[in-house]
């Protein structure tokens, strides 16, 4: 079926982050990424983030925020990549959200993309 707004009354806006770093990023760094991603985007977390190990693959994780959420996943590669994939309900400076990215993991490149929702 073809794309159509089902709810144009409602706001809604998605940003995919990616980045490559010197080491890989582990779960406790993914937690407190999150958290300080809320602040940035100023969103209101409902539940403390969740991180976890998919063994050889890498590592994910998640945050839930009143207005949505984001995701997390870093992967083994050369040089290591993570992404991130926030969506939300209520706007926020995507641009500021990937400067603030790149600072925090010290990112070697950092790209973004706002996703047309």
């Amino acid at each position: 079926m073809e794309w159509k707004n089902l709810a144009p009354g409602l706001t809604r806006q998605r940003v995919v982050i990616e980045g490559t770093t010197e080491k890989i990023v582990e779960p406790e760094q993914i937690k407190s990424y999150l958290l300080e991603l809320a602040k940035v985007t100023k969103m209101e977390v409902l539940k403390q983030p969740e991180a976890y190990s998919a063994h050889d693959i890498g590592y994910g994780g998640w945050i839930h925020w009143k207005s949505s959420g984001a995701a997390f996943y870093s992967y083994p590669t050369n040089p290591p990549l993570f992404t991130v994939d926030c969506y939300t309900c209520k706007p926020f400076d995507a641009k500021e959200a990937a400067d603030f990215t790149k600072d925090y993991f010290n990112a070697i490149e950092l790209v973004f993309q706002e996703v047309e929702v």
